[in-house]
Protein backbone atom coordinates (compact mmCIF):
# COMPACT_ATOMS: atom_id res chain seq x y z
CA UNK A 1 0.00 0.00 0.00
CA UNK A 2 1.61 3.33 -0.89
CA UNK A 3 0.93 5.93 1.74
CA UNK A 4 3.15 9.09 0.67
CA UNK A 5 3.78 9.95 -2.99
CA UNK A 6 7.44 10.02 -4.45
CA UNK A 7 9.04 11.72 -7.74
CA UNK A 8 8.28 10.05 -10.98
CA UNK A 9 8.01 11.22 -14.60
CA UNK A 10 7.17 9.75 -17.76
CA UNK A 11 10.16 9.85 -20.45
CA UNK A 12 7.57 10.10 -23.33
CA UNK A 13 9.98 7.68 -25.48
CA UNK A 14 9.01 6.51 -28.60
CA UNK A 15 7.86 2.64 -28.87
CA UNK A 16 11.29 1.67 -30.60
CA UNK A 17 13.70 3.66 -28.00
CA UNK A 18 11.32 2.14 -25.05
CA UNK A 19 11.66 -1.71 -25.95
CA UNK A 20 15.71 -0.83 -26.53
CA UNK A 21 15.70 -0.18 -22.81
CA UNK A 22 13.24 -2.98 -22.49
CA UNK A 23 15.60 -5.70 -23.92
CA UNK A 24 18.77 -6.65 -22.82
CA UNK A 25 21.71 -5.02 -23.80
CA UNK A 26 22.54 -7.72 -26.94
CA UNK A 27 19.27 -7.47 -27.52
CA UNK A 28 17.83 -6.61 -31.55
CA UNK A 29 14.56 -4.34 -31.77
CA UNK A 30 13.03 -4.94 -35.45
CA UNK A 31 10.15 -2.54 -36.60
CA UNK A 32 8.46 -2.77 -39.60
CA UNK A 33 7.58 0.23 -41.65
CA UNK A 34 4.19 -0.80 -43.54
CA UNK A 35 4.11 1.95 -46.15
CA UNK A 36 7.64 1.25 -47.19
CA UNK A 37 7.54 -2.23 -46.78
CA UNK A 38 10.73 -2.90 -45.16
CA UNK A 39 12.12 -3.86 -41.54
CA UNK A 40 14.57 -1.84 -39.82
CA UNK A 41 16.58 -3.72 -36.81
CA UNK A 42 17.81 -1.94 -33.86
CA UNK A 43 20.70 -3.24 -31.95
CA UNK A 44 22.99 -2.26 -28.87
CA UNK A 45 24.27 0.71 -30.57
CA UNK A 46 20.96 2.11 -30.76
CA UNK A 47 20.14 1.08 -27.15
CA UNK A 48 23.35 2.99 -25.75
CA UNK A 49 22.38 5.71 -28.02
CA UNK A 50 19.24 6.48 -25.77
CA UNK A 51 20.31 5.00 -22.43
CA UNK A 52 22.78 8.16 -23.44
CA UNK A 53 20.20 10.44 -24.35
CA UNK A 54 17.99 9.43 -20.92
CA UNK A 55 21.14 9.82 -19.23
CA UNK A 56 21.30 13.87 -20.33
CA UNK A 57 17.80 14.16 -19.66
CA UNK A 58 17.62 13.23 -16.23
CA UNK A 59 21.09 14.99 -15.71
CA UNK A 60 19.31 17.85 -16.46
CA UNK A 61 15.97 16.97 -14.42
CA UNK A 62 18.30 16.58 -11.50
CA UNK A 63 19.90 20.10 -11.51
CA UNK A 64 16.69 21.54 -10.91
CA UNK A 65 15.92 19.79 -7.59
CA UNK A 66 16.75 16.28 -6.48
CA UNK A 67 15.07 13.46 -6.56
CA UNK A 68 12.93 12.06 -4.08
CA UNK A 69 12.34 8.07 -4.28
CA UNK A 70 9.58 7.72 -1.25
CA UNK A 71 10.18 6.46 1.87
CA UNK A 72 10.87 3.19 2.89
CA UNK A 73 12.44 1.71 0.19
CA UNK A 74 14.18 -1.94 0.17
CA UNK A 75 18.22 -1.20 0.55
CA UNK A 76 20.28 -2.08 -2.94
CA UNK A 77 21.18 -5.39 -3.27
CA UNK A 78 24.78 -6.67 -2.44
CA UNK A 79 26.88 -7.94 -4.81
CA UNK A 80 28.46 -11.57 -4.25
Amino acid sequence: MQTQGCDALSLGLPEVARALICTGPDSQVRAFDAAAGECTVYGPDDRAKVLTEVGVFLTGIATERPFWPGDGLLPPCQSA
